[in-house]
């Protein structure tokens, strides 16, 4: 099967939702390997996230639309995690517009449910552009809510991609999610060690690591590499938390 895969949000002031983890961070944290594990099932994959950060919204979107048809992809599968109002909601939900995309959306809340998140279900969307204008069935995935605290600590990369896959194909590819090997790790790690050149970023001395500043919500994130990181906030709207992040265990809420 021919997939084109989405890590939404991502360009120029469109950067996701703000919760106790970052939307965009978690987005390319799991879908990255979502689309290494449809790789493995022996899958074709196309990541059509714009890779120009000065994009607008409507070009990202276009840019998104245009690249799947183009690639007249079988499935089209966005990735996000959902957001309300700070601990107020929980649990997957998987958007879609055809019948067809709806198979898929319930198969994939159904997996994603078995984790302890709650299933929201299927959610029909007849006006979110990405769902509209690709020609091919289409799926918009929300896991879980990055601004509820129970809903990130249950988080985990690798479990909830491999129930992504499994919703999708039917077969497991992450079996032990939780106990990845020597190898995998070494692997995962090696992803993307590069440091982002944003404003608020400034890197460590000696070429690894960098801190990130976020004034607007109170936080400074110290990282490793974009998949290892402790968070520090205290802002009135969010709250005073500290939470680790690592690639292999996922985001825990320290205090």
């Amino acid at each position: 099967m021919k997939i084109a895969v989405d890590f939404g949000h991502g360009v120029n002031g469109d950067r996701g939702a703000e919760g106790y983890i970052s939307e965009e961070k978690l987005i390319r944290e799991y879908g990255q390997l979502v689309v290494d594990g449809l790789k493995t099932l022996g899958h074709i994959v196309i990541n059509v996230t714009p890779t120009q950060s000065v994009l607008t919204l409507g070009q990202s979107l276009a840019y998104r639309v245009n690249a799947t048809n183009n690639y007249n992809a079988d499935l089209f599968v966005s990735l996000h995690v959902n957001a309300f109002k700070k601990d107020k909601a929980r649990g997957c939900e998987v958007e879609y517009i055809s019948n067809r995309g709806k198979a898929y959306a319930d198969r994939i809340c159904s997996e994603i449910s078995k984790l302890g998140f709650i299933n929201r279900g299927s959610q029909l969307r007849n006006n979110l552009y990405v769902l509209k204008y690709t020609t091919m069935p289409a799926i918009l995935i929300e896991p879980f809510f990055c601004d509820n605290k129970e809903d990130c600590n249950l988080y985990n990369p690798k479990t909830i991609a491999n129930a992504i896959i499994k919703g999708i194909t039917g077969e497991d590819v992450y079996m032990d999610s939780k106990k990845p090997s020597e190898s995998e790790q070494n692997k995962m790690s090696e992803i993307d060690h590069s440091i982002p050149k944003s404003a608020g970023v400034y890197p460590f001395p000696g070429g690894l690591g960098y801190f990130e500043i976020l004034p607007g919500k109170g936080r400074l994130d110290l990282h490793l590499d974009r998949y290892n990181y402790l968070t520090i906030q205290d802002d009135e709207k969010e709250g005073n938390r500290v939470i680790i992040t690592t690639r292999t265990k996922g985001s825990k809420i320290l205090l």
